[in-house]
């Protein structure tokens, strides 16, 4: 590789990003500033300019599907060595594996079904609020918290939950039936490899020589067991590349923690913070409105849009959930069909009731719907859960083979996008290929922490919720249900999640790359509803191209100041962009433009309040700039 090439098209912060000195490193991307481009080229720089190893190289993520985005986007830079890219389970479960066969132990089973065993402990008394307790055993397990160790911190941190007397029982009874079935749950994982690299000396060191150069995406997200794996794997070498934003943080009912971002200075003494605030996903018009939220939630965003103006965001109110839904199915069939079959339209809720209703609207529109994953009493989950009592290796086989070989007989015909009988079997025979000696709860752990399963469906509209779409875009975004009661949800309590449910709202704004509709209803099942107070005062406009006042006409000569002004402005973007291999736009929007010739800064505040770049931009380029504005 020629690490020269890795750069041609990166602007100057993920430049700076991507070649710092620094070993231990955050850089705080905001939403479409191009997160995974700089974590790829950070890897591939650094191996082509021998400051890292490939095979001593882990990438940690949260999901599969990430890790194999990783693993193509390295192999198109031209790095052939093989680089470890994996989610925090995968890598945990291969640790245990290696570390339970090289100390002669029986390999555990990792369950994926929590909820189903804490629903069988609950009983008739605790039934009543199933779902709430379920909800806090996830967030003490996300945390690596026993029932002694969850009291405390409910306390400390002063925790609100209406169950929060019920849990302690429950986490005891949990773990006793863990250890009752011998099993592990995917947190288990983690703590349980952490505990086995702050035993034993050899196995750490031998881990941390094999995994010295550590890069960690989505950092926002990461739950205190998976810090605490982190800093088992930095010691010594503490080379770190951490890539997230507190501003995308929206997991905290899950455990994860914004804070090692937020306050990374203090987390770890000496690191370099690096943050690129321009979007070079969405128009100025959709940075605009997720700021707009964020602002209003009280979060600071320094946001700024790289694209020139679009579409104004739309904002509609309907008179309830039906007239709502049935608008947006009516709007996206008027759409070309190609951008539908081809997977560029999503409509996007709160909650998966409020995807239901916008679901069946568009199915009665005759317009096809994308659907994910195990749904209920399928033939996949019937499989998987037939594979999961295979005892050895050979019945595992024995089981992928003869399910393929009968895949031609009749089947209950699945849903786009659903798991299939011989998807598993499938799914069953790659993992014996990578596992040869493993047995049917070998093959249900590795389902559980690496999800082999390909569930995105090809074609058809995309109805998710806010938290599913994370990490997605597309052209033609619907925002439904964006009304009081919704957004923020009725659930939000306490400011904290008041603020991650506007963190919610503007990562599902921030998915749009071309249009985006947001819409509220007055009554939803029957109740009243206001639209959600974080879009109060907002107004989206679209650019309006005019001349001057008629007044102006006379002095608005071809010669004026300001006309050679912005002629001389457009040169240096040009010239700018040139020389960084970018286009134009990727370095001042024309709306930026415009507002430097108009308001004619000479410092970096009034730079920053006339672009909107943020104080680190409008440093970098303010010495240029004004030194054309003195020039008229």
């Amino acid at each position: 590789m020629d690490a020269d090439s890795l750069l041609v098209d990166l602007d100057d912060d993920q430049r700076r990003a991507v070649t710092c000195e620094s070993n231990l490193v955050a850089v705080i991307a905001g939403a479409g500033s191009g997160k995974t481009r700089v974590l790829t080229r950070r890897v591939a720089y650094r191996v082509a300019t021998g400051t890292a190893i490939a095979r001593h190289t882990l990438v940690l993520t949260f999901t599969r599907e990430a890790a194999g985005e990783l693993r193509r986007r390295l192999g198109s830079l031209g790095l052939r060595d093989r680089i470890e890219a994996g989610t925090f389970h995968s890598v945990a479960l291969g640790l245990l594996r290696q570390r339970w066969s090289d100390t002669g132990r029986q390999p555990k089973t990792v369950i994926d079904d929590r909820r189903r065993i804490i629903a069988g402990l609950l009983g008739a008394a605790n039934a009543d609020r199933g779902s709430l307790i379920a909800d806090e055993v996830d967030w003490a397990c996300a945390r690596g918290l026993d029932a002694a160790a969850y009291a405390h911190e409910v306390r400390s941190r002063q925790r609100r939950s209406p169950v929060g007397e019920r849990v302690p029982a429950i986490l005891e009874a949990y773990a006793a039936e863990k250890r009752r079935r011998g099993v592990l749950d995917l947190d288990d994982l983690l703590s349980v490899a952490a505990s086995e690299l702050g035993r034993d000396r050899d196995f750490a060191a031998a881990t941390r020589w094999r995994f010295r150069h550590l890069l960690v995406d989505e950092a926002q997200d990461l739950t205190p067991l998976q810090q605490r794996m982190i800093d088992l794997l930095r010691v010594d070498a503490n080379d770190l590349f951490l890539v997230g934003d507190p501003a995308q943080s929206i997991y905290g009912f899950n455990g994860s923690d914004p804070g090692l971002l937020l306050d990374v200075h203090e987390r770890f003494p000496g690191i370099e913070v690096i943050r690129l605030p321009v979007n070079h996903r969405c128009t100025p018009q959709v940075v605009e409105a997720g700021v707009h939220v964020l602002t209003h939630a009280g979060l600071n965003e320094p946001l700024v849009s790289a694209r020139a103006d679009g579409d104004a965001i739309r904002i509609l109110a309907y008179d309830d959930e039906h007239a709502e839904a049935a608008a947006v199915a009516d709007a996206i069939a008027r759409l070309d069909p190609g951008d539908i079959s081809r997977g560029r339209v999503a409509v996007l809720a709160r909650t998966h009731q409020h995807c239901r209703t916008v679901e069946a609207a568009l199915r009665s529109a005759g317009l096809a719907v994308q659907a994910r994953g195990f749904a209920g009493d399928t033939p996949g989950r019937r499989a998987l859960d037939r594979a999961r009592r295979c005892a050895s290796t050979a019945a595992l086989r024995s089981f992928a083979h003869d399910l393929l070989d009968d895949a031609d007989a009749p089947e209950e015909p699945p849903r786009d996008g659903e798991v299939t009988a011989a998807s598993v079997a499938a799914a069953a025979l790659e993992f014996l290929r990578e596992q040869p000696d493993g047995d049917g709860t070998a093959f249900a752990s590795w389902v559980a922490s690496t999800d082999p399963f390909d569930l995105r469906a090809h074609g058809g509209v995309e109805v998710l919720t806010f938290h599913a779409a994370k990490g997605r875009e597309w052209p033609w975004v619907w925002v439904v249900a964006v009304e009081s009661g919704s957004v923020p949800h009725r659930s939000a309590s306490t400011r904290a999640a008041a603020e991650e449910e506007a963190r919610l709202l503007y990562v599902a704004l921030t998915r749009s790359t071309q249009r985006c509709t947001v819409s509220s209803a007055a009554q939803r099942n029957g109740y009243r509803r206001t639209p959600s107070p974080f879009l109060t005062g907002f107004t989206s406009l679209a650019p309006v191209e005019t001349g001057p006042p008629e007044t102006l006409l006379a002095a608005a000569q071809p010669g004026s100041d300001e006309r050679r002004l912005r002629a001389e402005l457009e040169e240096w973007r040009t010239r700018t962009a040139r020389h960084a291999g970018v286009v134009p736009e990727a370095i001042c929007s024309d709306r930026a433009l415009r507002a430097i010739a108009r308001e004619r800064p000479l410092d970096t505040a009034a730079l920053d309040r006339a672009t909107r770049w943020g104080p680190m931009t409008a440093s970098r380029f303010v010495a240029e700039i004004a030194a054309i504005v003195n020039s008229y």
